[in-house]
């Protein structure tokens, strides 16, 4: 079949940067001080987006912006949704070659995944789908994208997120970006509050509040004093408009932090680098050249060798594959409410991660390392006998006593295999029962709801282990015995 394929077709408008571009900047990747070049840019929206947080980004296209001499080497190269619209594979594996070598410090790969294909009005074309405007999908497994992003530029990527990967240039960059997502150090992708506007007056005090705040949430992530570099760009923006030395603020954030509270900072934080470096081991990446200087002051600070953290962070690596223990930490943490554990399995909020035992938090850290970060869930089960971990997106969690399903991703250790789930498909119902599992004691409505759950519990004759009966049932034994949904204060 001869089809001439039209491949601009497939840029569209976007009202937000997108999640490649949203994953560079959060994690710090990307600031006012790199040089991005959006490879395949569209209609340029995410220039448009990155340009007004004040980065430096250029964007280049064979059809709205051909111009050659914007293809010169930059800091950052974001390939983003651009193999997966050309039809021949050995000129996907040139384009991947000729974005790598146009990125000096870091290459950003993304693709549709198989998940995203809706093929009601497309038919199968080569190895993707031809759709009905003339353009091409080809649509990825997780590991497929991987595996063509390894052999062709002979490197190990690192998962961002599912169908997004970063390829690293610079190993300073790299531990720096992974050091960060295992803290949790991300900045806000939040527009109003990055830009300077001439209109908008801000008390002083208000601000220098907010800042002191920020620095204390800060330092107590460190365990220590940060370095102005180290801290995210929004904060070093907040510093500025203050007009205040970085050391008066951080005497007065230093003021309000209790000898406690650094106890348990400097506590987590022991537990974060073991953690980091036992998913450094996990990865089988080569080893660094040298570390990061932020490293090697909180290895030195924190254990006094590398050598004593490597046989730490050895030791808990190995203890992830302990069944036993995962499932004593399991029900360690379900008695300190941060879950509930069930049929060996845990399944906890995502605010509770950092509080959960570490071991837990290390299955968590493997399904990043094989996924990337997934984002938008409102639970996370960790499968402790079948080795994989499920991120469920829920409608309206905190507002519903019988919150909808919406989908899930499931990350599977075994097979390194991402799947993806629409609970909302064929107009199917599938519900989240017993909620008050998973509410804090404090939550208004936690009374309420515990009260339902107990009295769905003795009054139906319904299995609600797993993930209960099917809802229809569920519902008709509601009618049955007049039970009425609980009333949820405002």
């Amino acid at each position: 079949m001869s089809v001439e394929v039209q491949r601009y077709k497939t840029a569209i408008g976007r009202p937000a940067l997108s999640l490649p571009a949203k994953l560079l900047f959060q994690s710090g990747l990307v600031t006012d001080e790199t040089t991005v070049l959006d490879y395949g840019c569209g209609r340029g929206d995410d220039v448009k987006f990155l340009k007004e947080l004040g980065i430096p980004a250029v964007g280049w296209d064979p059809h709205f912006v051909p111009d050659p001499s914007l293809l010169v080497n930059h800091d950052i190269v974001n390939l983003g949704f651009v193999l997966n619209v050309i039809e021949e594979p050995k000129e996907r594996q040139s384009v991947l070659s000729e974005a790598y070598a146009l990125a000096d410090k870091c290459l950003s790969v993304s693709v549709m995944l198989h998940s995203q294909n809706d093929t009601s009005t497309s038919i199968p074309f080569k190895d993707g789908q031809l759709t009905s405007k003339k353009t091409f999908q080809k649509y990825y497994e997780q590991l497929e994208l991987e595996e063509l992003i390894s052999k062709q530029l002979s490197v190990n990527p690192i998962a961002a997120a599912p169908g997004t990967f970063f390829v690293f240039k610079d190993e300073t960059l790299e531990q720096d970006f992974l050091l960060k997502r295992q803290l949790g150090i991300i900045q806000d992708y939040e527009p109003r509050d990055l830009l300077t506007k001439v209109t908008e007056k801000k008390e002083k005090s208000d601000l220098i509040l907010r800042t002191t705040q920020n620095l204390i949430k800060h330092t107590l992530a460190f365990a220590r004093k940060p370095e102005v570099g180290e801290l995210p760009r929004y904060f070093r923006q907040q510093l500025a408009k203050t007009e205040l030395s970085y050391r008066l603020i951080f005497n007065a954030a230093s003021q309000q932090i209790s000898e406690e509270q650094l106890k348990d900072a400097v506590l987590r934080k022991k537990e974060q680098l073991k953690l980091f470096f036992a998913m450094y081991f996990f990865s089988s990446r080569p080893k660094y050249r040298k570390l990061a200087s932020t490293l090697q002051k909180d290895i030195r600070l924190h254990f006094g060798s590398m050598k004593d953290l490597e046989g730490d962070a050895k030791t808990l690596l190995y203890s992830l594959g302990d069944k036993e223990l995962l499932l004593a930490d399991s029900i360690e943490a379900q008695a300190n409410g941060y879950g509930h554990y069930q049929d060996e399995k845990f399944t906890f909020r995502p605010q509770n991660l950092a509080k959960i035992p570490i071991r837990l938090r290390g299955v968590i850290s493997i399904a990043e390392r094989l996924a990337g970060t997934i984002e938008g869930n409102d639970l996370i089960r960790i499968h402790i006998e079948s080795k994989k971990v499920s991120y469920i997106k829920v409608e309206n969690f905190d507002l519903s006593p019988l919150p909808r399903m919406l989908a899930r991703t499931i990350v599977k250790f075994r097979q390194n295999e991402i799947m993806n789930f629409d609970h909302c498909k064929d107009g199917r119902v599938k519900a989240v029962y017993l909620k008050s599992r998973w509410m804090s004691h404090t939550d208004p409505n936690y009374k309420v709801q515990s009260e339902f759950d107990d009295l769905i519990l003795n009054s139906l004759d319904l299995d609600f282990s797993g993930e209960g009966p099917k809802f229809d049932q569920f519902a008709k034994a509601l009618m049955d015995h007049k039970i009425a949904l609980p009333e949820y204060k405002k």
